[in-house]
């Protein structure tokens, strides 16, 4: 249930807060702010919901592979979901203190925006995915294809933390792409999930 709210709650956090304004000039930053409150607010809201969802899908899964005998990779996707919620929450400090900065001085925006821009979501995710990825492999989860598909999903965001690293435009068309690509792929998790909730217990003699 956890991860099928966090897919719902992110997939409307997005159109909620758009494409971005692609342009860092303060005042532009300020006026688009002013013309989208409504908007931006309530995707953080949405952000906030998928996040606590987050949780909820992290903290069973976790509990699930280990007792399956799986500790390593138990361990491990223990850690990059604690560090993706982290991240998630600072994303969305940075992004709730810009949409409130209504009439600050143009360098307070300048910097917020650039924080927001600059939170390295993209890389936890890709930690989330290869973390679950052997799960799926080893065939502790259905599907085992849905692991080659985590690999290539969190090679595929390790790239995209590259390019915002080196880039001049981290909110580009690039970084839209990676988001779909996420949205995806949480929901070819969530759907293996389901299905894995779904099979028989293997008997234990």
């Amino acid at each position: 249930m956890g991860a099928t709210a966090f897919v719902v709650l992110y997939t409307v956090h997005r159109p909620l807060q758009g494409a971005g304004l692609g342009s860092t000039d303060p005042a532009a930053v300020a006026e688009w702010i002013a013309t989208q409150r409504g908007a931006l607010l309530g995707s953080e809201i949405a952000l906030g919901g998928a996040l606590l969802a987050c949780f909820v899908f992290v903290a069973p899964l976790v509990v699930v592979l280990r007792d399956d005998g799986a500790a390593v990779t138990a361990t491990a996707f223990a850690l990059a979901g604690g560090v993706f919620i982290a991240m998630g929450l600072v994303s969305s400090a940075a992004e709730t203190a810009l949409f409130a900065a209504d009439g600050a001085d143009p360098g307070v925006i300048a910097v917020l925006d650039g924080l927001q821009a600059r939170v390295p979501n993209v890389l936890a995710g890709a930690a989330l995915a290869a973390s679950i990825a052997p799960a799926f492999l080893q065939r502790r989860l259905a599907w085992r294809w849905v692991g080659f598909a985590s690999l290539v999903a969190a090679a595929v965001f390790a790239l995209g933390f590259v390019f915002g690293v080196v880039g001049s435009a981290p909110e580009s068309s690039g970084s839209l792409f990676g988001v779909a690509a996420f949205i995806v792929w949480m929901a070819l998790v969530t759907i293996a999930l389901w299905r894995s909730s779904a099979r028989p217990a293997p008997s234990r003699t």
